[in-house]
């Protein structure tokens, strides 16, 4: 079920009328817990399973853990619970990529096996993950509702996509009663139609020349690869930072706060600085789970480079089954260590409006260049269009003019927030005065009418 479909609106105002109807605290949250069941279902009825099962592991071990006075038995229900999770990621995500790569490295004949991947199995186990290193580390109490745990690893908004919900973040507003407001409805509008606006207008009247271009590179002049490359940084931006408004749009309106996950990362001048504003549910979750976990900083400079070279690999695998994803997270673990060394002599030149310049482009121009394995389909691809990209011949031989109009408005937008600080935060609007709140969201349901490409592509990090 799309944000972005007639599906899903059907499934909107449905929740929202029963909402008016059902007013009991605890029956507004058990409906709430069904209609995430079904939104889930509504991909495969099949997987209802593997939430239900990854939720209730989670809260029992974690009662477990929680009920024990024995540190040995502690960490054996904190293991055991991780091995069900990662398990369960592994077989359905990356059975077939490490039994090919093992087969192929003992001289082995391998056939795929047919395995659908669950949509959103890396967000959900990520969730439950963190509950349960979190109450290991008592930094957060126990939760012996089943119903509201169910609920935290299920909740529709963010389930398929993210942000990545802690439990910390989400448990503590479900013992507060789920209310409707006029003021939460059009500030969750807002956001909703912002979303709908970088995902229908932006990444999808892009994602025709991205993948145009992205499926047979060699065809296509370095001009073209490059606007294409442009595109798929803009497309790819615009997709995921679309869903999370979306979805934190969708929850603001049923009363709930979700994280923010984009903060203008184009803008960022250093790769940490990217990450600190890209996807950053999941950057805090890699620093606080897994590098943290590793020893972080802790014991010296070469195994804080070590933890963070694997946090990244493993971050770029996470992202999907393939060696294009495990060299992309490489290449940004190689860039933030090299951040490291770089920040210790570059204090002098902080301020300086040319450095910055600098800074920035550097910046923008490693991270473009990264999307390439990452969006190509394999390795050669990669090799291809990089070649591609320095070539001397030709032009721009398919300018797509739709794609130009796009990208030159995404330029203004990135200027204007530049220029205007925290103005332009993202597409919609927060003004204090309501008679004008109405206005952002009747321009941006004209924009979508007005633009919207005929085919709608699906939202790139459904496949992760």
């Amino acid at each position: 079920m799309i944000f972005t479909s007639l599906q899903f609106l059907s499934f909107f105002i449905i929740l929202i009328a029963l909402f008016a109807v059902i007013r009991g605290k605890n029956s507004r949250r058990y409906l709430l817990l069904i209609a995430s069941y079904i939104f889930y279902g509504a991909w495969s009825p099949h997987y209802l399973i593997l939430i239900s099962a990854c939720s209730v592991w989670g809260w029992w071990l974690g009662l477990l853990m929680n009920n024990s006075n024995s540190d040995g038995k502690r960490k054996f229900y904190l293991l055991l619970s991780l091995m069900l999770s990662l398990g369960m990621l592994a077989y359905y995500k990356y059975a077939n990529f490490f039994a090919a790569n093992i087969s192929a490295a003992l001289g082995l004949e391998w056939h795929q096996v047919d395995i659908l991947l669950p949509v959103g199995i890396s967000f959900f186990t990520f969730q439950t993950m963190s509950y349960t290193i979190d109450l290991y580390r008592g930094n957060i109490h126990v939760c012996r509702d089943l119903g509201k745990f169910m609920l935290f690893v299920a909740f529709f908004p963010q389930l398929v996509a993210g942000p990545i919900v802690r439990a910390s973040e989400f448990l503590p507003q479900l013992e507060k009663r789920i209310r409707l407001s006029p003021r939460n409805s059009i500030i969750g509008l807002q956001l909703f139609l912002g979303g709908a606006l970088q995902k229908i207008l932006v990444a999808d009247n892009l994602s025709t020349f991205v993948d145009s271009v992205f499926n047979e590179p060699t065809m296509f002049s370095a001009g073209t690869l490059w606007l294409a490359l442009l595109a798929y940084t803009i497309q790819i931006f615009c997709d995921f930072s679309g869903y999370s408004l979306m979805a934190i749009g969708v929850a603001k309106i049923l009363g709930f706060e979700l994280p923010v996950n984009f903060r203008m990362p184009y803008i960022s001048r250093s790769i940490t600085e990217f990450w600190r504003r890209w996807h950053i549910s999941l950057s805090f979750w890699l620093r606080d789970y897994l590098y943290i976990s590793l020893g972080g900083n802790r014991k010296g400079v070469t195994r804080t480079n070590i933890n963070l070279m694997l946090t990244m690999l493993l971050g770029g695998l996470w992202h999907g089954s393939s060696w294009n994803f495990v060299l992309w997270g490489g290449l940004h673990g190689m860039g933030l260590v090299g951040h490291k060394y770089w920040i210790k002599w570059q204090h002098p030149l902080r301020d300086d409006k040319v450095y910055s310049l600098f800074a920035w482009a550097a910046t923008f121009l490693f991270v473009m260049l990264l999307w390439i394995p990452f969006r190509a389909k394999d390795f050669s691809t990669t090799i291809a269009y990089l070649g591609g990209l320095t070539a001397l011949h030709g032009g721009v031989n398919w300018p797509h003019s739709m794609s130009i109009m796009v990208l030159s408005g995404i330029l203004v937008w990135h200027l204007l927030y530049v220029t205007r600080n925290e103005w332009l935060n993202s597409f919609p609007s927060a003004f204090p005065v309501k008679a004008i709140e109405i206005y952002p969201i009747l321009i941006s349901l004209m924009l979508i009418l007005l633009f919207a490409p005929l085919n709608t592509s699906p939202f790139i990090y459904f496949q992760f």
